[in-house]
């Protein structure tokens, strides 16, 4: 190549490498839901005995908070068991419920350092 053109043609390839090292990047997910217990908007005949979440990764189980509602009501924490065996999912017990839309909210650590919230709605008894 003729040195006035790698001469004009230098600026535009560094340009290119420049925008191409600025560019936004996708976020990579963290601590996705891979599976659950009910399924997302399950209907189930009677109330489960628990929640089961199955992760992508491993998660930090101490610093798991995890709520639970009937409907429009006030979210109660619900106790998540520090002992689970498997790192990547979440087996959270639940007290007896009645007929109705729950939803249970998480919020997970996962050992990469990233936090993920979510939301299983479920529903006990016949659908309205």
């Amino acid at each position: 190549m003729p040195l006035a053109f790698r001469r004009a043609a230098a600026p535009a390839l560094l340009l290119m490498a420049c925008l191409t090292l600025a560019a936004p990047r996708a976020a990579s997910p963290h601590a996705i839901v891979l599976e659950s217990s009910p399924i997302h908007d399950a209907v189930l005949p009677r109330a489960p005995q628990q929640v089961t979440l199955r992760f992508n990764s491993r998660i930090e189980k101490r610093f798991t908070r995890v709520t639970l509602a009937l409907a429009d009501r006030a979210p109660v924490a619900v106790a998540v068991p520090a002992g689970d065996a498997e790192a990547d999912r979440l087996t959270i017990p639940l007290q007896p419920l009645g007929p109705g839309v729950y939803v249970l909210r998480y919020r997970v650590l996962a050992v990469d350092g990233h936090i993920t919230e979510g939301a299983l709605r479920f529903t006990v008894g016949a659908a309205r």
